[in-house]
Order: structure tokens, then sequence, then C-alpha cells
């Protein structure tokens, strides 16, 4: 039976899978091979909508099931996915994203689930918005806001319009700029988690590992220029290729000597797009990326665009303010239509003599207790470029990669001890491997407030940063 909008109630449930199972019974006892390939496109289509329907159902169910909690006396199973799984439905892990779907379209994106229903969304669509748009506190605040370029409401629209991949991009941008602290939280995660391990195998080396989004858009640009264009007569899979040129990227460091090197600027580069006005408030204004709190937003309070990617992936703040630390940036204007107007004189932060006089002074990663090369290093500007801190040698410092980041990430200040070496010191004042400074020994990162750089004006639309990996 229904009730007065039309739903159905659950004492109509088992006519109605009575009369499903029968149809889905009949459709697969079907001969599909005397029907027209446009029939059968035709029943693909309907199917699918058929199936985003019902596992939207699915979903709504195992969210009641497992709220209402008399799943656990069975005894049988420590949590609703475990359950799920021993009863034969699915892995722990479906189970455990069926639950997590079902849960956000009974109560956080309510509205995805009824264009899931009308058959206006996929199911897909909603799956991206349970995994990236309802997942803190301030995220969950802008879907039920009445802000009309940040609810839900903005996010169903833009899912009737986009595909699915494009909507996961622009699911996971609208999540960076709505809540930079979290994004910033899950950048820091995904750092964390980042490992390689070769396992031996009786013939060769399996490689197993994970990389936050940056670092695996360098390697994959590395690979990308080692690899070059395929010859007319080379018959490798794209995969055999990538792997001849992970062992070409290694031989080189080593027959080079490049472990000892890192002078040359000619290197593979990572390419991250940022409005103006996202440049200038995360590598302009506050005391750092860990004040990059809550929405990002433009001067008319309109919701912000992160830093992104090439792929559209968006960076946190605290690796946007690394990257942008010593990169070239080339400024692009475009007009009213997205088409651009002007492209402006890049510029890269530290030349190729004052990198060379860099390292050739600290030699290695001067962080305390640090001894990388050169080679896995970059030039760091003890006050920030981007707020008028000079590039010149005794304004860099060379920190490898991981410090560099933890630099930025957590607001160290860095100062020369005036017998050749620095000091560094955290936000609170004491030292990094020994006593607090004394007082105003140490220049804070960022130095003191200012423009960018002072070097960009308002007209400007767009940045480029092509950072040296």
């Amino acid at each position: 039976m229904t009730d007065r909008s039309g739903v159905t109630q659950a004492s109509g449930l088992q006519p109605l899978l009575a009369a499903l199972s029968e149809a889905a019974a009949a459709l697969a006892a079907t001969d599909l091979g005397s029907v027209e390939v446009t029939e059968l496109a035709a029943a693909h289509d309907t199917l699918r909508g058929v199936g985003d329907r019902l596992g939207a159902v699915r979903a709504r169910l195992a969210a009641r099931i497992a709220d209402d909690g008399r799943w656990a006396a069975s005894g049988t199973a420590r949590t609703f996915p475990e359950w799920v799984a021993r009863r034969g439905g699915s892995s722990v892990g479906t189970a455990r994203r069926e639950l997590a779907l079902g849960r956000a379209l009974e109560s956080e994106v309510p509205a995805a689930g009824r264009e899931v229903a009308a058959g206006r969304i996929s199911l897909e669509h909603a799956q991206v918005l349970s995994e990236v748009a309802a997942t803190s506190d301030a995220r969950r605040a802008a879907l039920a806001s009445d802000r009309p370029d940040r609810n839900e409401a903005f996010l169903v629209g833009a899912a009737r319009r986009l595909g699915v991949d494009d909507f996961r991009r622009l699911a996971k941008k609208w999540a960076a700029a709505v809540d930079q602290a979290a994004h910033e939280a899950e950048h820091r995660a995904a750092i964390e988690r980042e490992h390689l391990r070769l396992v031996r195998r009786r013939d060769g080396v399996d490689i197993q590992g994970f990389l936050a989004a940056e670092n695996a858009e360098i390697l994959a640009t590395a690979l990308r220029t080692a690899a070059g264009v395929p010859a007319a007569d080379d018959r490798r899979t794209p995969e055999q290729r990538a792997a001849a040129a992970l062992t070409g990227l290694a031989q080189a460091v080593l027959d080079h000597g490049l472990e000892g090197g890192g002078t040359a600027l000619v290197r593979p580069h990572l390419l991250v797009h940022v409005p103006y006005e996202t440049y200038a408030a995360l590598a302009g204004d506050g005391d750092g990326p860990q004040d990059a709190t809550g929405a990002l937003e433009a001067a008319d309070g309109s919701l912000g665009e992160p830093a992104e990617l090439d792929d559209g992936t968006p960076l946190a703040p605290s690796a946007f303010a690394r990257i942008a630390c010593d990169a070239r940036i080339t400024r692009v204007v475009f007009g009213p239509a997205g088409q651009p107007l002007d492209v402006g004189r890049a510029q890269r932060t530290f030349t190729g003599p004052q990198r060379a006089a860099v390292v050739a002074r600290d030699r290695t990663c001067r962080y305390p207790g640090c001894s990388a090369p050169p080679m896995i290093c970059e030039v760091h500007h003890i006050i920030w470029w981007s707020r008028d801190g000079l590039t010149e040698v005794s304004n860099g410092i060379l920190l490898c990669a991981f410090h560099h980041r933890q630099v930025h990430q957590r607001d160290v200040a860095i100062s020369h001890d005036g017998a050749g070496g620095f000091t560094f010191a955290r936000r609170d004042g004491s030292r990094i491997g020994g006593e607090a400074p004394r007082g105003g020994e140490a220049s804070r990162v960022g130095g003191e407030g200012g423009p960018p750089g002072g070097r960009a004006g308002p007209d400007q639309g767009a940045f480029e940063l092509d950072a040296c990996a």
C-alpha cells in the first residue's frame, strides 16, 4: 500500500519483491543471441537505470537494518558488514560501502536519493556524494545550507549535467573549498600512508605501494618523460614501457651520480593550476597553511576554487604552499568566456647559479638530523617569496621534500645562527633539537604580512605553477 505521497509502505514489499524476482528470472532466461543490437543497447540502458534504483533501495534497507541493531542478537558477527558477509550477500568491504551510502541517502543527501529514484542521476553520482561530500561537519553543514553555490541542490544539479568522472572531480574540488581544514587533514593522512614495498618473487619483484596525489603525479610525469614516444615497431604495452621507464630513471640516477647532485633545473615538473584569489589567500594571507580553515571563498563571498593538479585533483593548502615556495609561476588572464587573453612572463624563484650556490653551501637537507642528498632536495625561501622574501642565496635553504612539507605544514621558523648554520623553531618558540631561541632571533616562515610578492595585480585571473619534482 502507499501513503499520501505515493511512497510504497513496508507492508507492500513482499508482493513487489515477488514480482521483481519473477521478472528477473524471465530476463535471465531470455535468449539474447536472437535480439537486435539496438534493442540490446536499449535494454542495457533500462537495466542500468533500474539497477541504480534498486541499489539505492538496498542501501537504504541496509542502513535501517544496521541502525535497528537486532542483527547483533545472532552473535555471529561483530559488525553489520561482517553480518551481511556471513549471510553470503557480499564482501565486508562492499557491505561497508553500501551501508555508508544508505546512511547518506537517509540523512545527509536525501535529495540525491530522490534523484536516483526518479532516474535523473545514477547511483554512482550518489556514491560520489556519500564518499566525498558528506565527510565532515563543515561539509554536511554546507550541504544543508541555503547557499546556492555550495548546498546539496547545487551538487545535485551538477550531477544531472555531468558524467560520473567529471562530477567526481567537481565534488572533490567542492569538498576541498568548503572545508580546507578537513582537506588538509586528509592530505596529511594520505602522506602518512605513503609506502613502497619490494616483494621478492622467484623470477623477480612485485612493487607494492601508495603515493599521495601530487607525489603520484610527479612519478607519472617522470615516467612519461623517461618513456618518451614509442617507436612504430614498439610492441610493448603501456604498462611494460612504464616498467622500463622506472628502471631507466633509477639507472640514470646511479650512472650520472645524481644522488649527490641536484643543481640542474631540467627535471620532471608538476603543473598546478590556481585562480589568483586562491593564490593570494593561500600564499599571501595569514601565518601559514595551518590558518586555512573554513571555506575557501572569493572576495564576493562565493565559494572559491582550490589549487589543482592537471587531472583536477585539488591540492591541500600545505601542499600548495610547499610547491609555490620554489616554482615557476606563469600568469594567465582569462576573459569572461574563458578564453586566454594574456600570458605573463614566467619567473623561476631561484636561478641555476643561485640553486648551485645553495647546494654548494648546504650540501644536504639542513633540517635537524637529516642528511638527504641534494638530488631529492628543494630550495626553500626562509621568508616566503610570496610575502616579499628575497630570491637570494642568503634567504634560501636546502630541504628534502619531506621536511620542506613539514616546514610548511607546521609553520616552522628558520633563522641563521650566525655561525654558518640554521636554527629551527616550532610555533611555540621551542627549538627543534634544542632550547627556544632568544627573542627576535627567528624569522617566522612567511615573514610579516604583505601581498603575495607584490608582483600581481587584481586583473590576473589565474596562475600555473610549474614546480620541480
